[in-house]
């Protein structure tokens, strides 16, 4: 095909125009398939995928098994845990943590920019609820109810006196 081009002193001139053949369109539709594909590998395949995932005692238990509170979820009424390691927060906590950390883990799969962290947000919601877990089969005594946690005994020191039981 033969178009028509100017210059910018405004001379015309003849050129040829490729149109875009049948190979070229297939070429392209291909291509956008293929983005989207990586987009549906990078989504849950159902709704609770996340959810469903939680690690055992040797991750937890690992070098990366007991990480730092960073976020305090919306829900949660209670005392801030912010900078608390999970090991430390109580269950019902850690519950709405690893919600919270279910959420953002399918809001970053969703976006190809940020799905290189969905994985550690799934694995962080994991831990949060192994943690939740060890605690309600475990039941330490230095753990203490939610409402209650700030006057729990101290981890560190093992220790409880008087104070430390309500009767």
């Amino acid at each position: 095909m033969i178009g028509i081009a100017c210059t910018r002193d405004g001379q015309a001139f003849l050129v040829n125009v490729k149109e875009p053949t049948m190979q070229d369109d297939i070429r392209r539709i291909e291509q956008k398939l293929d983005e989207v594909l990586k987009l549906l590998k990078a989504m849950p395949t159902t709704p609770g995928e996340f959810k469903k995932k939680t690690v055992d005692d040797a991750d937890l238990d690992g070098k990366y098994g007991d990480p730092e509170v960073r976020l305090i979820p919306s829900k949660w009424a209670g005392p801030d845990y912010k900078g608390w390691k999970f090991s430390d927060c109580p269950p019902e906590f850690l519950d709405e943590l690893s919600g919270m950390l279910d959420a953002i883990a399918r809001k970053q799969a969703g976006d190809p920019a940020k799905a290189k962290f969905a994985d550690w947000s799934a694995k962080d919601a994991a831990r949060a609820r192994g943690w939740a877990e060890r605690h309600r089969k475990n039941a330490p005594k230095k753990l203490a109810a939610a409402e209650d946690w700030d006057a729990a005994p101290s981890a560190a020191s093992g220790e409880t006196t008087d104070a430390d039981f309500p009767f």
